[in-house]
This record gives structure tokens, C-alpha cells and sequence, in this order.
């Protein structure tokens, strides 16, 4: 099936294997999906300005982060190029300080040598007929993302189910710190927040809800918030 791009009158979606890569809003706004519930992450959780975005793909994300007032300055890394040509097209009057690398994402965050306020870990590629996490998203990154991170700053991680590795060993090798995984009533994949500023299910999960409402997204209601319990994160 392959990569199809479509150009709605409020957003351009791209398609892999018919897989929503991305939903990019013409103006800042919800998503209506997982990059909803990961722009709210980076707006309750995430306390400074620089920020690692490992998978562009079209840059959804970031229309829904501009529409809560997430001023953060993106690094934006992924080797598909024509993401960002889209993105460029739709978002520039709005899109903020975006600066895109055309790297593979473990080799640019291996030569990185100050620290993130925010990583967001939300790569993909196809495999028969799929779209499903890298290995690198388990076995490079983990690692790397807790080494560049800052000790009061947060890692969220979109994960989908990949075949060859359960949801539980996904997870635990996707954990470098303390925080919360949601899932979703309406799509397959679970987002890690981990920082020691996330706290606990019930409180993270309320505040995240609240978040999303006032972003006008139609996903608040459809998300289970779990805590993790690890105390592996930067000192």
C-alpha cells in the first residue's frame, strides 16, 4: 500500500500501509488522536524549551502543542524528508521554531551533547504490509534518551504493537524512569510519560484529561492512565 497523503479542507493526514502516521491541522489545533494526549504531556509535564522530536513524519504533533501554547524550540529528526516539506507548506505562518534533521535517530542522539527538557520518541517504520517500532526504540534508544535528558525533564514514547516482542517486554524495555503509560478505548498504542515530575495515574491521568478538553479534543474522554514504578532516571 504504501505512504498516501490526503488534503482534507481543515487537515492533511498521511497514510502508511493504512496506518495514520499523521493528522496535521491547516490552523493549531486537536489532532483528535494519539498526538493529542502527546502534545498535553509536553505541556503539563515538560518544564523548559528544548526539545527532541524522533520522528517527524508530518508534524501533527506540533499543531496541536502551538494550540495549548507549547513554545518549545523543536529538534525535529527523521529520514523521511517529504514529511517535512508538507509540514513546511501547511504550517509555516504558524509552526514556530521547527529546525529538521535528516538523520537516522540513534546516530543524531549519540552526537548530541546538551541536555533535552523533552524527548518524544515516536518512530515507525513499515514492515509486510504494517507499520510498527523500530528496533531501536527498544534496544539504542532507551538507553541514549536517558543518558540526554535532564534531570527534571520528561521522555514520552508512542508504541505500537510489533510482532516479535510482547506488549510487556515492549514496555519494560521502552522504561528509563518513573511515570504513567495510557492506552487508548480506540487505537492500538500505549504512550510512555516517564519523569519524576508526572506523578501518579490518578492524578497525572485527570490532568491530562483537563488538558485535553480545553484543547478540544475528542479523544479526552477514550484514555486508561497506569503508573510505572521505577526509580531508574538521571540523579
Amino acid at each position: 500500500m504504501g505512504t498516501r497523503i490526503r488534503y482534507h479542507e481543515d487537515t492533511v493526514s498521511i497514510e502508511e500501509n493504512g496506518w495514520l502516521l499523521c493528522e496535521l491541522p491547516r490552523l493549531p489545533g486537536p489532532t483528535h488522536s494519539v498526538w493529542d494526549v502527546l502534545a498535553c504531556a509536553v505541556k503539563l509535564f515538560a518544564p523548559g524549551s528544548r526539545m527532541a522530536m524522533l520522528g517527524f513524519a508530518g508534524g501533527g504533533m506540533v499543531g496541536a502543542m502551538r494550540a495549548i501554547g507549547c513554545e518549545q524550540e523543536v529538534a525535529a529528526v527523521d529520514l523521511w524528508t517529504e514529511g517535512f516539506d508538507i509540514f513546511r507548506e501547511v504550517a509555516a505562518d504558524w509552526s514556530g521554531a521547527v529546525h529538521f534533521h535528516a538523520e537516522d535517530a540513534v546516530a543524531w542522539m549519540r552526537i548530541q551533547r546538551m541536555l533535552f527538557d523533552v524527548i518524544v520518541e515516536d518512530l515507525s517504520v513499515p514492515r509486510d504490509g504494517d507499520v510498527v517500532k523500530p528496533e531501536a526504540s527498544w534496544i539504542d534508544l532507551p538507553s541514549l534518551m536517558r543518558r540526554k535528558v535532564k534531570k527534571s525533564g520528561v521522555v514520552i514514547t508512542n508504541l505500537l504493537p510489533t510482532p516479535g516482542i510482547s506488549w510487556k517486554n515492549l514496555v519494560s524495555a521502552a522504561r528509563v524512569g518513573p511515570g504513567v503509560v495510557v492506552e487508548f478505548e480506540s487505537y492500538y498504542n500505549r504512550v510512555l510519560i516517564q519523569g519524576h515530575g508526572v506523578g501518579q495515574a490518578r492524578s497525572s491521568g485527570n490532568r491530562l484529561r483537563k488538558m485535553m478538553r480545553l484543547m478540544g479534543s475528542d479523544l479526552a474522554g477514550g484514555i486508561r492512565v497506569h503508573s510505572l514504578q521505577d526509580s531508574d532516571w538521571p540523579r
